[in-house]
């Protein structure tokens, strides 16, 4: 794969409706739900289908292609508009990996709120990975069932992503508002996203962890704090159990 180019990274919050309903890019646009559903057509013609993509999905638009819009739900997305030397495939992109794709754009997002040239640097690295992972998935084209869009699902991933790192997460609470039990809320949400609840919480806060580890001097107490952890005690042990070195560790590898 050759070098990416981020020309630049948005990452919107809930929204009923684009802020524009068509353009046309210089550069390689991916547009990509994180919660709700939009729905897309590109080019020119006198009669244009749309094609609705959700979560786990994602739209490739070549450079000087018009890219109409417009939102079916409530929606959250990431733009990404980047320069690349060599072709990619273009249209709608269902991705099989979704945890991984989950992970990319929370990284995405977080970087996105500080542009320092190390963090746009990883920003290249991430859409180059994410590039590879469309090839990689297209190159081995195996057997692949959509699931069918669940909007109890998709208001439960966006509770999660607003609620992941406070103390007032609870996974009884959460199915109690959605009106399920613990175990139905599971069971639905991991048939769209591949990964408990619990899971994508936990990624999420482990996350933002390894960013504060790295980019910041605050204590373990304070980011244990910062990302819904009761005491550092915990956070360090829920830390060493996913990543497989010691927040102190981390801290001491990765900061430059």
């Amino acid at each position: 794969m050759s070098a990416i180019r981020m020309i630049r990274c948005y990452c919107s919050g809930i929204r009923d409706s684009f802020s524009l309903a068509d353009d046309i890019y210089q550069d390689w646009v991916l547009l990509a739900p994180q919660t709700g559903r939009f729905a897309y057509t590109m080019g020119e013609g006198a009669e244009q289908i749309y094609e609705e993509v959700a979560v786990g999905e994602l739209v490739l638009c070549p450079p000087g292609t018009v890219l109409k819009r417009k939102v079916i739900d409530p929606l959250s997305f990431i733009f990404i508009e980047f320069n690349s030397t060599v072709a990619h495939p273009h249209g709608k992109i269902i991705i099989r990996n979704v945890q991984r794709l989950i992970s990319t754009f929370t990284y995405l997002r977080q970087l996105s709120d500080d542009p320092t040239d190390r963090n746009i640097a990883y920003t290249n690295h991430l859409i180059a990975d994410l590039l590879f992972q469309i090839h990689h998935e297209i190159d081995h084209n195996t057997p692949y069932q959509p699931e069918k869009s669940d909007p109890i699902a998709l208001r439960a991933l966006a509770y999660i992503e607003q609620h992941a790192f406070g103390s007032q997460l609870h996974l009884q609470d959460l199915a109690k508002e959605l009106g399920l039990s613990a175990s139905q809320l599971t069971r639905r949400f991991q048939q769209v996203y591949k990964l408990s609840p619990i899971a994508y919480a936990t990624t999420l806060r482990l996350q933002k962890v390894r960013n504060l580890l790295v980019d910041t001097d605050l204590t373990l107490e304070d980011i244990a704090e910062q990302c819904g952890y009761q005491n550092a005690f915990y956070m360090s042990r829920m830390f060493k159990s996913k990543i497989k070195i010691s927040p102190s560790t981390y801290r001491r590898t990765y900061r430059f």
